[in-house]
């Protein structure tokens, strides 16, 4: 048996080999609807960094310090001097960022692209962490499948190439859980440091990652339970506490050295962040959204429905490699003869799978499955896991499996089917459908913002688009970081207002229009509006894998019947 201590720098080659392309090819060829939010909020915190305003480092509930530090390496590296000009913070919401940069001859795109290569690097690196952690539980080969099939999983990889939080949070939160397992086993103080600091970036990510803290929690009082220990029970319980206090300690000191903001408005931060964390699980909104809490409908959803979903979105995202892993790693729970070590590390990792699905299950306002990303790496590991069983259960009856070499050749045809599954979604990985799912309940676009930089590239391809204004559903980013003329942003809410007035006068002071079908065409709101511009051609339809995502039309082919129609609604 090869011992799990022993680190082959082929196996990292492998690892390298097998992650890095798939993370950084194509990585500035699109942009999603939430990403100009986390751009503007990095820049702001940039300024605000620069410019000693230490309490404006902050971003609600989230509290996404990690991914502000990321898009300030962004800045950094395409824009520094744009620290000097003072403009002070922008709002979100709007499109004057984009023009301030436009102005200075700066396109978002590359402060995009060089923001999402920082922490497709920081992710990358912890890949490696984890692969090195996760081998002293189990054996090289099995660690070696379970991070590539883990990283590489289309949904986990589709979401950890964009700018947001929830790649980096699903990887802190793994490496502070193996952090910890590997600390329990070796009692190394390294392990205990390496995982609470995870722990603090996590924190420093998502407030959401709290989870983990009741895990490891967990962890410390089931190895009070060891009959292998060799003090009494009272010392036992007193070391454990030891180990959780230093293990909080390093997580708060991660979290105050790298947060400027609680240097100096800790209570306001604490407050924005938790305060606004559990006003949305209980309430469906930030606390300054509700100004009269009686009036708030209070409570959680505490049907099976929001679980019941989230599962539904992990069956229909996730491979069928990945699929018949988890399956392999119920009979490796089973089996007398599997290590407890094994059995431990795939029961902690469900455990934590389960407890992000029943977090955002049960909580107001949050629907979108990139909300359990963490618990898609943790299944993939575990489904990672579940197949290295299965080899080995497999070579110990067949002969062809026996050798080294055979069990390598099946593990390298099971990561190439994993990825072969994954690459026909490039460069939108996030948008993969399970074929079985997908064949029953049939194909439906995403709608996360993919295919309207192809609408821009189409219309920017004209004589003098950069003259010409567009009126585009969800075209801030999405469209706007690629069109070089004028975005005006058609906005849901435009949907909702009798007559449409709006929507007339956003088409009747633009050149086109761009209906972003993948999203309008399931919205109830959409519906007058769509049926008033049923009758009109549109002169281009953008189609990813044969299915129409957004329709462009040329307002001077609009006639005026359909504006009457528009406002009769």
């Amino acid at each position: 048996m090869q011992k799990t201590n022993s680190l082959r720098p082929w196996l990292i080659a492998g690892l390298l080999l097998l992650i890095l392309p798939t993370h950084l090819a194509g990585i500035d060829k699109f942009a999603t609807i939430d990403e100009p939010w986390w751009v503007i909020s990095g820049s702001n915190y940039y300024y605000a960094l620069t410019h000693r305003d230490f309490a404006d480092t902050i971003y609600d509930y989230h509290p996404a310090v990690t991914t502000t530090w990321v898009v300030t390496g962004g800045m950094l590296t395409t824009f520094p001097e744009y620290r000097g000009f003072g403009q002070g913070y922008f709002d979100v919401r709007k499109p004057n960022f984009e023009n301030f940069m436009r102005e200075h001859g700066q396109p978002i795109l590359g402060l995009l692209r060089n923001s999402r290569l920082i922490q497709a690097a920081l992710i990358i690196f912890l890949s490696l962490l984890s692969f090195f952690l996760l081998r002293k539980l189990v054996e090289p080969s099995s660690a070696f499948l379970a991070i590539v099939l883990a990283v590489d999983a289309p949904y986990f990889l589709g979401h950890s190439r964009l700018l947001n939080h929830e790649g980096m949070l699903a990887m802190f939160v793994l490496v502070s859980l193996l952090g910890m397992l590997v600390y329990l086993r070796e009692r190394k103080l390294v392990y205990l440091l390496i995982s609470g600091a995870a722990f603090g970036l996590a924190q420093l990510t998502k407030s959401s990652s709290i989870v983990a803290a009741g895990v490891v929690g967990l962890m410390l009082f089931v190895s009070l339970l060891d009959k292998e220990r060799s003090k009494p029970l009272k010392a036992s319980a007193l070391e454990s506490l030891k180990m959780l206090g230093i293990w909080l300690a390093v997580a708060a000191a991660v979290y105050v050295i790298l947060w400027p903001g609680m240097w100096v408005a800790p209570g306001k931060m604490l407050y924005e962040v938790y305060g606004n964390a559990f006003s949305y699980a209980f309430q469906g909104a930030r606390l300054e959204a509700l100004p009269n809490g009686a009036t708030a409908r209070v409570g959680l959803n505490l049907n099976a429905s929001g679980v019941l979903a989230y599962l539904r979105q992990w069956l229909l995202r996730s491979t069928p490699i990945s699929w018949l892993g988890v399956l392999l790693a119920i009979p490796a729970m089973l089996n007398r003869a599997v290590r407890p070590a094994l059995k431990w590390l795939i029961g902690y990792l469900a455990i934590t799978a389960f407890l992000f699905i029943l977090l955002f299950g049960i909580a107001q306002g949050r629907d979108s499955p990139h909300y359990i990303l963490t618990s898609f790496i943790c299944l993939d590991v575990i489904a990672g896991l579940g197949w290295g069983y299965g080899l080995s259960w497999s070579a110990e009856r067949w002969d062809v499996l026996k050798p080294a070499r055979g069990r390598a050749v099946a593990i390298a045809v099971l990561l190439l089917l994993q990825i072969a599954a994954t690459l026909p979604f490039y460069p939108y990985y996030y948008t993969y459908e399970n074929p079985v799912v997908a064949a029953i309940r049939g194909s439906q676009p995403y709608g996360y913002g993919e295919g309207l930089e192809l609408a821009a590239a189409y219309l920017a391809a004209k004589q003098d688009s950069e003259a010409t204004r567009a009126f585009v559903y969800a075209g801030m980013g999405p469209f706007s970081f690629f069109y070089p003329g004028e975005t005006e942003v058609f906005k849901k809410i435009y949907l909702t207002e009798p007559g449409l007035p709006s929507i007339v006068q956003g088409m009747r002071r633009s050149d086109y229009l761009v209906v972003y079908s993948a999203v309008q065409d399931r919205l109830p709101e959409s519906a007058d509006f769509l049926h008033a511009i049923a009758a009109v051609e549109p002169e281009k339809e953008i189609t990813i894998r044969g299915v129409v995502v957004a329709r462009i039309y040329e307002i001077a082919d609009i006639p005026e019947s359909v504006y009457d129609e528009m406002e009769k609604r």
